[in-house]
Formats: C-alpha cells, structure tokens, sequence
C-alpha cells in the first residue's frame, strides 16, 4: 500500500510461495537451500506437497525467462507461535533442490543476533499483497516496494494503544516485533505480503531486518505494520539451517534519529535505479568477506 513497482531483478532474494500454484504469501532466500517466511502463513492445509517456492518472480501472472519454481523437502514452523500477534511468527523452509544463483536469484544477507536498527532508519518491504484493504493487486501484479521508517518496539506499542481498549500495562507489540511505517499511515505492507522481506541497506549490504507478519488494517492512523524481529530468531535458524550462518553480518547503523521528524513526515520517493550486476556485488559481499566464490 503506497508503494510502485518495483523494477525487475530489483529485489532477488524476494520468493513468492504458492499454495497449489497460487500466491498466497512472500518469503526470503537466505541460502541456496533455505527460504524464510512468516509462520502463520503455514496453516494445517499447507504441507510440503502443495507448497512451492517460486524464485526470480517479477509478475505473478507473467511469467518470465529467469522465474524458477522449486519443491519443498521441509517445512519447520517456530514452535512459539500460536496466533496473529503472538510471538514466534517465523518459519523456515528447505527446498528440495539446492539453487544456483542468478542475477535475479541471490539470497539477503541476515543480521547477527547483536545487530541494532535504530528507529528512524529508513528501510524497504516488498511484496505482490493488495495495495489497500480489500483491494488485490491488479494485472500482471508487478511485485511492489515501499520505503518506510522503523519504530522501535516501546513507540509502536504507544501508537497501538491510542484508541485501544487494551489496557497499556499489557503489551500489544511484543519483544520479537519491529514496526515500520507512518503515524499518519498510507504506506504499508497488507495482505498477501505476509512473510515477505523487510530489509535495510548499510555500505552496500542488504540486511533481513524483518518479516511481514500483521498489522491492525493497512496504512491506518497509529497502526503501522508489525514485523518479526530477525536478530531475535538466529539462533533459531542457525540450528535448523546452519548453512545460512555463513550469509550473517555483524553491522552498527547510525543511530542519531529526530523521532518526530521522521513520524509526521510522508514516504519518500524510490530508490534510484542499481543495475543487477551491482545487486549482485553487494549481496555478495556478505560472503566474500569469507572468502566464499560468487555466482
């Protein structure tokens, strides 16, 4: 919601899970065998036979030449969560064949567990969800990007509270969540999203901060979107997936932010446009500070 097109190859670590061929939910590439989504997106009908992973999207009802559609061998759903807005919403998924990497297809680097981002800090979500409340994306759904501001988890719960009837000594955003977004809201992440990439940009790296995982609405007054936090979850990965430790990066972002500044202010506009051959140079610099060969 309040985003544009993204431009093809833009993003490509950005997965489109499709539940018997149809997207229903976004994910992350983070190793050539391991993708990372939302843990509500895997109900009790999504099994690895009806999951596929589909990689180098661009249009989901247009195909192109670089798009690849992978099976799943696992699905392992954080034994935490329970429901929306609960903590633990984080899920890994194994693909049965390892991938090579494109130029469209690469992985995003992840956060060590130590890594701050600060609020204020201006970050990417994209996804093919609908672009408001109720409104799907529109024909051939071109995978959509939005820039917005991180909240840290204390402000959000102070936004969310206003107009609640929930009592503020109960939190509503919880220690595993980042938010992200405008207090006067029109940019959001939205339905169809779910699972899909936050992510932040340092030196040339771009680093997994988030998880789409919910939100009260789309683009509403004090209801920013809500993400699961990644730095909480390494461990976590690690242990199921310890080949995506390799594809994790120990970095300090900036962290003198005017709070209200950056809360009354509206999105910015996009990013100027990087050609795929410099994507690959800064995805790639998560492994070649270790020595490991690119594409």
């Amino acid at each position: 919601m309040g985003g544009q097109n993204a431009q093809a190859g833009e993003w490509p670590w950005q997965v489109s899970l499709r539940y018997n061929g149809r997207h229903f939910c976004g994910g992350s590439l983070i190793s050539r065998s391991w993708v990372v989504s939302a843990a509500h997106c895997i109900t009790s009908s999504v099994t690895t036979s009806s999951l596929s992973v589909h990689l180098g999207c661009y249009q989901i009802s247009n195909p192109n030449s670089h798009e690849i559609s992978v099976a799943v061998e696992k699905i392992i759903k954080n034994p935490v969560y329970t429901e929306v807005g609960s903590m633990g919403d984080i899920s890994l998924i194994q693909l049965k064949t390892p991938i090579n990497y494109t130029a469209y297809i690469l992985p995003v680097c992840l956060p060590t567990a130590n890594v701050d981002f600060p609020m204020g800090l201006y970050c990417w979500v994209t996804g093919w969800g609908s672009i408001k409340s109720g409104g799907n994306l529109p024909s051939p759904q071109t995978l959509q990007e939005a820039q917005i501001p991180l909240i840290d988890t204390k402000t959000c719960d102070y936004l969310y509270h206003i107009n609640s009837n929930v009592n503020s000594l109960y939190p509503i955003i919880l220690s595993d969540m980042i938010c992200g977004g405008y207090k006067q809201g029109g940019t959001d992440s939205c339905q169809g999203d779910s699972g899909g990439p936050l992510v932040c940009s340092l030196n040339g790296q771009w680093i997994l901060a988030g998880l789409v995982s919910w939100g009260e609405g789309c683009g509403e007054v004090n209801h920013p979107g809500v993400y699961t936090r990644l730095t909480v979850y390494q461990d976590w990965i690690k242990m199921n997936a310890p080949e995506t430790e390799m594809n994790m990066v120990n970095v300090s972002f900036n962290s003198s932010v005017d709070m209200n500044a950056y809360l009354s202010r509206g999105g910015s506009g996009r990013a100027t446009p990087v050609l795929l051959f410099t994507w690959t140079v800064i995805v790639f610099s998560c492994f070649i500070s270790l020595g490991v060969v690119t594409v």
